[in-house]
């Protein structure tokens, strides 16, 4: 890794000043958020990613690991994403809470992509990961890919790129709950996505990838994006009783369920806390 850090904070100090011009890698979003003046920015840099912390935040603290988690982060969803190419410079916002994501993006989210913009704005604090994984997928798969064919599969690829939810490998989880009955049926996840329990339709969306990566290899991945999560039985010859059927059972052969305390731990807080806890 090589990380220009004394560049980096020359360079910040010279668009933190008002009537500063823009740097020509910068959007109107980044130095839109960078001028807000309820945040002073620290910039930390490498060629392939710039992330920014405010003074004062939890951020700061882990300030010495965070080109390392966004470089790791990058390299991932770019492995997971088959050989998918991606040029621009990536600028991470971490920030400590919602409110701060609230005050930046208009949403009191835990993460936020400006894919346009090839800039993200994460929650990172002691109790809370950062989703750089989730984010970054959105930024690359939006900001390179076609037009996608429905939420499932933009929130689902996310969700598989990122891997993970509450310390556990999201196959856990989900197996935690086919094993509980509450699996949505692919029509319903497909046909109204953003009206299911999100937290099952996050997971389940990238868990039915994951098994037609599989199943059929990262090239499965295109046609998704273009057709659907909808078009899964049909690329696989079979119906959408046989999916269901077979997507179960791989399921309940690849992963072991996790805890039921972790699993409550998760469903009462979400993916971002470590619900492990000495549990396996």
């Amino acid at each position: 890794m090589k990380a220009r850090l004394n560049r980096s904070l020359v360079w910040l100090l010279v668009v933190g000043c008002t009537g500063a011009p823009p740097s020509p890698d910068q959007s109107p979003r980044v130095r839109h958020i960078l001028e807000d003046d309820r945040y002073e920015w620290v910039a930390l840099e490498t060629e392939d990613v710039r992330v920014y912390y405010p003074v004062g935040s939890y951020a700061e603290t882990q300030r010495n690991v965070l080109l390392e988690r966004a470089e790791e982060a990058r390299a991932t969803v770019l492995e997971r994403l088959s050989g998918t190419e991606y040029q621009s410079l990536l600028h991470l916002f971490y920030v400590d809470s919602r409110e701060d994501m609230a005050n930046l993006t208009g949403n009191p989210v835990t993460g936020y992509s400006y894919f346009r913009d090839h800039a993200v704005v994460i929650v990172f604090n002691e109790s809370w990961r950062a989703f750089e994984r989730h984010e970054l997928a959105h930024a690359i798969t939006l900001g390179t890919w076609e037009t996608p064919a429905g939420p499932a599969v933009v929130e689902g690829l996310a969700t598989y790129a990122d891997g993970e939810c509450g310390g556990y490998e999201n196959g856990r989880i989900v197996r935690t709950i086919l094993d509980g009955g509450a699996l949505i049926s692919l029509q319903s996840l497909t046909e109204d996505f953003r009206g299911q329990d999100d937290l099952i339709a996050y997971l389940q969306a990238a868990s039915i990838i994951e098994f037609m990566v599989h199943r059929m290899g990262p090239d499965s991945l295109s046609h998704l994006w273009d057709q659907g999560l909808q078009a899964s039985p049909a690329l696989l010859g079979t119906s959408a009783l046989s999916f269901r059927a077979e997507f179960e059972d791989w399921l309940a052969a690849a992963y072991n369920p996790v805890p039921a305390t972790a699993w409550e731990a998760i469903r009462s807080d979400g993916c971002g806390i470590d619900a492990r806890r000495g549990n396996q």
